[in-house]
């Protein structure tokens, strides 16, 4: 279960997808005020390419990776809600994402416990992100429509409540 406390391990978050600085969204735009970049970082697991957006799912042998940005969230707490509902989709469909806790490694080799979004649907129809970097795949695609498009609900920076730039989640 994911506690409602949040502490100082709980502010760190890796996003190797559509909230990624490369690809222009609402949802990513919001992360970025409502956080700090630490850096590149990486995660063990595979990604696949499910169209509008990536998945990451857990690795099946050693030595893959999927690539990514660390942020250090100013409000982990509210920014983690957010986020929940933003990649859970559209109720009533099932959850597609689940935040689960991860190691990254940043840099040359330092550590980090974040959370992350594994994809919980099927893979095997989808075709696989080889190196596990979603911006490379994008440049080799032709770049393509931003997934997921749909505005992050995070606080206003007065803590007024919250606000959202394009459809309510």
């Amino acid at each position: 279960m994911i506690s409602a406390r949040s502490t100082a391990r709980d502010s760190l978050l890796f996003v190797y997808g559509t909230l990624r600085a490369f690809v222009a969204t609402a949802a990513g735009e919001r992360l970025r005020r409502h956080s700090c970049l630490v850096g590149a970082a990486r995660v063990a697991g595979r990604l696949y390419d499910l169209g509008r957006y990536p998945g990451l799912v857990q690795r099946r042998r050693a030595g893959e990776w999927v690539t990514g940005e660390l942020y250090r969230l100013k409000s982990p707490h509210l920014t983690l809600r957010a986020l929940d509902r933003y990649e859970s989709g559209a109720w009533p469909v099932p959850a597609r994402f689940m935040r689960e806790r991860a190691t990254a490694y940043v840099g040359h080799g330092a550590r980090r416990g974040v959370w992350v979004y594994r994809f919980l649907g099927p893979v095997q129809d989808r075709r696989r992100i080889v190196g596990g970097d979603y911006e490379r795949h994008r440049a080799a695609d032709g770049g393509g429509e931003p997934g997921n498009a749909r505005a992050l609900d995070l606080p206003t920076p007065l803590g007024g409540g919250a606000r959202t730039e394009g459809r309510r989640l």
